[in-house]
């Protein structure tokens, strides 16, 4: 398992709606030297913007992790440029298109941004985790309304990547909380079995954010698949 590890591996880190770099801190503190994390935010109103703009900062060549939001942007930057990305590492996200009727979620987060949070942070955690509750409620203050509705929109407006998850040959790891009440476990497996070198888990008592309920479990998860996978493809 050492050889890959031996030198820091240059990993980039896209937040789910609403959060920041405070939803991986635990994750990058507990890789410490194994890598080096770069945590790239792109509140734009489409993914394809966005896309361009994660691609011009980020390393030649790189892991990419994607949680929610941040993950439905991660297969499009990797479906747009998968010989930069060496690996890919996603959780709660859907790569179907949106569903029609559904919460104006970007309307909502224009008009009463606070009211909007605070339903959110009841959801995306599971219901014992209530200092992770107050952790994503910080981090979507600091957002804010405006980056989080464009955000949304871009998510509402998000093309489906299910019929193009073929061509990501890259090794992927698909990790889910069990109890994830935004997009459930089922999913998270239907998107594993549709990429072609995908490892499933799942954690018991996590919701919707991995990395900020369970770091270490979730350091220790992807450490492992760096050390085994990428370093053979």
């Amino acid at each position: 398992m050492g050889g890959y590890l031996e030198m820091p591996n240059d990993v980039v880190f896209i937040p789910a709606l609403l959060c920041d770099e405070a939803l991986y801190h635990g994750v990058i503190e507990a890789a410490g030297a194994r890598i080096t994390a770069q945590v790239l935010m792109s509140p734009k109103s489409s993914l394809a913007e966005s896309v361009v703009d994660v691609l011009s900062r980020a390393p030649a060549r790189f892991a990419l992790v994607g949680t929610s939001y941040g993950g439905n942007l991660a297969l499009e930057v990797a479906l747009a440029a998968p010989e930069r990305v060496s690996a890919l590492w996603l959780m709660g996200c859907d790569p179907a298109s949106p569903q029609a009727g559904g919460p104006d979620l970007a309307g909502g987060l224009t008009a009463q941004p606070d009211a909007v949070i605070d339903m959110l942070a009841g959801l995306v955690v599971h219901k014992d985790a209530k200092a992770s509750g107050a952790l994503f409620k910080e981090m979507a203050q600091r957002i804010g309304g405006v980056a989080g509705a464009a955000q949304a929109t871009a998510l509402a407006t998000r093309p489906a990547a299910t019929p193009r998850l073929g061509a990501l040959k890259m090794p992927v790891l698909v990790l889910w909380g069990k109890d994830d009440a935004i997009v459930p476990v089922a999913v998270g497996r239907t998107l594993a079995n549709d990429l072609p070198h995908a490892h499933f888990h799942v954690l018991d008592d996590c919701g919707h954010l991995p990395t900020l309920e369970k770091p270490i479990p979730a350091a220790a998860l992807f450490l492992e698949f760096l050390a085994d996978e990428p370093h053979h493809r």
